[in-house]
């Protein structure tokens, strides 16, 4: 047997020992494989005809190593902003109606939805602008208005938002001919936009999101008369500008503490 087949081997017996033994200690073991091996490991499995009682748990199986890893991940980013001081240090005291509510909210998204990672960089960024040291009363206050309206968005609608507002710190993209008035543009004009910005032209996800984050009013509503755009700004309203430099601000302090 070659090294690599044994480094394949080891996993799935660990997971055939969790299972069909229910031993706390096998189990253990296999959830601190990587997410990589852990879906090679179960997925062969599975395709190999497993008995009928890994069929029956081993979604729940995968679901609950994805909430432990989110978990994870989660509680050791706060641990560092809170260890580098650039959030409360008693953010979860009760006293901090807001930083305490935020973070019972951002457990309770986790533990019931496992958002994916854009939904979930999202409502990090929210939750670390309603408890960031130095911020206003008043800064909270939006800021976790701002994380309400985080928890309603689907990741397409995230990945929408960020692509406005790539093109709205670039300020260099052009407006398809003849349209060079940008407080009168057709949407599907506007769809091709933005479409090359994400990479992808399917007209009902665009047309989708964006009559979704307009109605949130993170984007400018469409004219209601001849259901043209105003592309200025990106189409991002002051709100959507808020919650997108609320996640760039994020990913900034993330970014600093990963090279420090």
């Amino acid at each position: 047997m070659s090294e690599d087949e044994s480094i394949v081997l080891k996993p799935r017996e660990l997971f055939s020992d969790a299972i069909l033994t229910e031993n706390v200690d096998e189990l253990a073991k296999f959830m601190d494989q990587p997410l990589a091996a852990i879906a090679e490991t179960i997925t062969g499995a599975l395709a190999a005809g497993p008995q009928a009682s890994w069929k029956a748990i081993a979604g729940r199986i995968v679901q609950g190593m994805l909430k432990g890893k989110l978990f994870q991940q989660v509680s050791q980013e706060i641990k560092t902003l809170r260890e580098q001081g650039k959030i409360l240090d008693d953010f979860s005291d009760e006293k901090h109606k807001y930083g305490f509510k935020s973070w019972v909210e951002l457990l309770a998204i986790i533990d019931e939805d496992t958002p994916d990672a854009d939904r979930l960089e999202a409502l990090k960024a929210m939750f670390y602008a309603v408890n960031k040291v130095n911020a206003s009363d008043g800064e909270r206050i939006a800021a976790y208005q701002l994380f309400q309206i985080a928890k309603t968005l689907s990741s397409g609608q995230v990945i929408y938002l960020r692509a406005c507002y790539e093109l709205f710190k670039a300020d260099t993209y052009q407006l398809p001919a003849p349209y060079q008035n940008p407080a009168a543009v057709p949407v599907h004009a506007w769809f091709t936009i933005v479409g090359k910005q994400l990479g992808h032209t399917v007209v009902g996800l665009l047309d989708r999101d964006d009559a979704a984050l307009a109605e949130l009013g993170l984007l400018i509503r469409r004219y209601p008369d001849s259901g043209g755009v105003n592309t200025q700004n990106a189409r991002l309203s002051d709100l959507g500008l808020s919650f997108c430099k609320n996640i760039e601000s994020y990913h900034l302090e993330t970014s600093e503490e990963v090279q420090e």
